[in-house]
């Protein structure tokens, strides 16, 4: 009778040794998960926002400031926009591009 309390007791030390290993291991790769997880949304917040700059930039000019060119209309956004050409005979796929603001459906001069 003493030998089965001892072996109970035994099996129950395991088990209660076993059930915090395993709840701490859990904690710690749930931790793991969150840093990772905020690393990997701060890194794609950078890559938005290069991406959005990129985007902006175009081949030899930087965007305007458009901060007080549309007047009262607001948000007031950089864009890029083709100039057709006069009457010169140029390839009909070339047009060279400028910078304007737009707000809305209006596009304004920087």
């Amino acid at each position: 009778m003493g030998v089965s309390r001892l072996r109970l007791r035994h099996h129950i030390l395991v088990a209660f040794t076993f059930l915090l290993f395993a709840s701490t291991l859990s904690q710690l790769e749930s931790e793991f998960q969150v840093r990772e997880g905020s690393k990997k949304r701060t890194g794609s917040v950078v890559l938005n926002r290069f991406l959005s700059q990129k985007q902006l930039s175009g081949p030899g000019s930087s965007p305007p400031s458009c901060r007080s060119n549309c007047g009262s209309c607001s948000p007031c956004q950089p864009v890029h926009v083709p100039i057709q050409p006069g009457l010169v005979m140029k390839p009909l796929e070339y047009y060279p591009e400028a910078w304007r603001c737009k707000c809305g459906n209006k596009i304004f001069m920087p």
